[in-house]
């Protein structure tokens, strides 16, 4: 597995959440981040989806399916 070293929390959160659960949309990580009902758009899903294409970008996590659902890169 790769290096945790220098990301942030949520991102090991999202990391944790994909090794629970391997597909997830990026509102279903957003509200089981923040443990409430997230709105597109709100700052909560926008922290998320900023957080999910900078570790795709780093290789820790691949999309899948046209609908954006997240998985882990060794998967």
């Amino acid at each position: 597995m790769q290096d945790l070293v220098g990301l942030s929390k949520n991102q090991k959160r999202i990391l944790e959440l994909l090794n629970i659960k391997p597909d997830m949309t990026t509102k279903e990580i957003a509200e089981m981040i923040f443990g409430k009902i997230v709105e597109y758009k709100s700052k909560e899903y926008t922290s998320v989806h900023r957080s999910l294409f900078s570790l795709e970008k780093q290789g820790y996590i691949k999309r899948v399916q046209v609908q954006l659902r997240w998985r882990r890169a060794n998967q």
